[in-house]
């Protein structure tokens, strides 16, 4: 009976051949080689070589085929169901499937992600006829948040802003682009724990310690309360009053909100409480929420993530064990901060299994390691 290393290296030259046509990974015949040559010194395969050897099989015997793909936005649940539909007769299981929008359908995605000109907004300040233009790019909803914060409500302020989205998704950075795109003072705090930190306090010597909060509602500018729902209700309530009005009461004196005091909170959930990819969330008051009646989902943009992660197989690789993690329904992140820091040990000399190990797949049970790797 033929064993897997057997088979693998009579299919070595196919490995080759898929190589030289883009079809799988470009370093797939070599590691077939090398296991090849593990195993002729007369040394036994690790269960992780084994592993291995089971995948390269499976790149050599996947039938390719043409397909068409004619969006950018889809994503592996999407582009997985137009593979099925394509390859029809074919009756391909879970893991070929997988493997062609790996090694076919993410390349080509990829490549026209790299062509898209990354989204920049002109704007201008309604404050004479200065015009505006952002570095970088932005995220999908920037021109929402743009639009939002130059709205008025009857007494004249801007209302409260609500961004939630998956944690490294860009929402601190699209409020420091606001701030810029309108010429704004940025500030910003993260989670509190005591009132004293967004209204500050008076020390020993009768001297008034101010905060970001009390900056921006006097001089104006654009004011982020980051990830709020760490925060401890018991301590939002006594700026809620702040917040609402055009007055607040600080240790020193009270103070008349400035018309270009802009706010924003910033939160993984919707301030309802803890969920199971955010345990240390708290629930807010129904009372602080009202206090932000516009609110946008911020989640990962797939043209600004393609814009920050620039090594396309490696982009490809963790969109694809994204998306399976969200068609098996495990409750894992792999969010963008791991794919720039799994970028930057490529960028040194790490493999890309490598880079997996080191970021998103270290702390996944081995079940779950199955099924986002295939």
């Amino acid at each position: 009976m033929t064993t897997p290393i057997e088979e693998l290296r009579t299919l070595i030259p196919v490995l080759i051949e898929k190589e030289k046509n883009g079809l799988i990974r470009g370093n797939s015949g070599e590691k077939a080689k090398s296991l090849c040559r593990w195993v002729d010194s007369g040394r036994t395969l690790t269960e992780k070589q084994e592993k291995l050897v089971g995948t390269l099989l499976r790149r050599a015997k996947i039938r390719h085929r043409n397909l068409k793909i004619d969006t950018v936005k889809a994503d592996v649940d999407a582009v997985t169901k137009r593979v099925l539909e394509q390859i029809g007769e074919q009756k391909a299981d879970t893991d070929a499937i997988a493997k062609i929008v790996e090694s076919i359908v993410w390349p080509k995605l990829e490549a026209k992600l790299a062509n898209e000109k990354p989204r920049k907004v002109e704007v201008t300040v309604k404050k004479g006829t200065v015009k505006k233009t952002l570095k970088g790019p932005t995220h999908a909803k920037f021109e929402w948040l743009l639009k939002a914060a130059t709205s008025r409500l009857s007494n004249g302020y801007v209302p409260g802003i609500f961004l939630q989205g998956e944690a490294s998704s860009g929402k601190t950075t699209g409020a420091r682009q606001l701030a810029d795109a309108l010429g704004l003072k940025w500030h910003f705090n993260g989670a509190i724990s005591f009132p004293h930190e967004m209204l500050g306090f008076i020390d020993g010597a009768g001297k008034y310690h101010t905060t970001p909060f009390r900056e921006a509602y006097e001089k104006g500018g654009v004011y982020t309360f980051d990830e709020v729902d760490r925060s401890d209700p018991v301590a939002l309530l006594a700026v809620n009053p702040h917040l609402a009005n055009g007055i607040a009461t600080f240790p020193d004196k009270q103070v008349k909100r400035h018309p270009d005091c802009i706010i924003i909170c910033t939160a993984n959930t919707w301030g309802l409480g803890a969920d199971a990819n955010y345990s240390g969330a708290t629930k807010l008051d129904a009372a602080f929420l009202s206090r932000f009646p516009i609110r946008i989902n911020w989640d990962i943009d797939p043209l600004l993530e393609a814009a920050i992660i620039t090594n396309t197989e490696w982009l490809a690789r963790v969109r694809l064990a994204r998306g399976r993690a969200r068609s098996a329904g495990l409750k894992v992140l792999i969010d963008v901060r791991a794919a720039e820091a799994g970028q930057a040990l490529i960028e040194v000399g790490y493999s890309l299994d490598e880079a997996a190990e080191q970021t998103y797949l270290a702390n996944l049970k081995p079940d779950q390691r199955s099924q986002i790797e295939g």
